[in-house]
């Protein structure tokens, strides 16, 4: 991921980022990352097995700001988010994470 941010686990699947600036958060999701790929996945799992309707995902923090932000996404996007993560996990040749990919993805299509 870029400079500046801290990655680390939260409560074991949610994710962490800290920010120096909004400029640096911005360039987040221009780009497909296997950690925001990964953390996706991990997050909705989490979510299915809690029996909840949506998945928190990201804890985001920014510099000289006292406020902490979370990034959940709602149940009626977890097909299309994880068949987004399915076809990076197959681009990038990880077939283990792949079939643990589409096997969630089977699920939450029958959630």
């Amino acid at each position: 991921m870029m400079s500046g941010k801290k990655l680390e686990k939260y409560q074991k699947i949610v994710v962490k980022l800290h920010f120096e600036s909004t400029q640096e958060f911005e360039g987040l999701f221009t780009r497909k990352t296997l950690s925001v790929t990964r953390s996706i996945v991990e997050g909705i799992s989490k979510a299915m097995e809690d029996n909840k309707r949506s998945a928190l995902l990201f804890q985001l923090t920014f510099s000289n700001c006292d406020e902490a932000y979370e990034i959940s996404l709602p149940q009626s996007q977890w097909v299309q988010s994880l068949q987004s993560c399915l076809d990076h996990l197959h681009a990038k040749g990880l077939a283990d994470e792949q079939i643990d990919c589409w096997k969630l993805l089977e699920a939450a299509k029958a959630w």
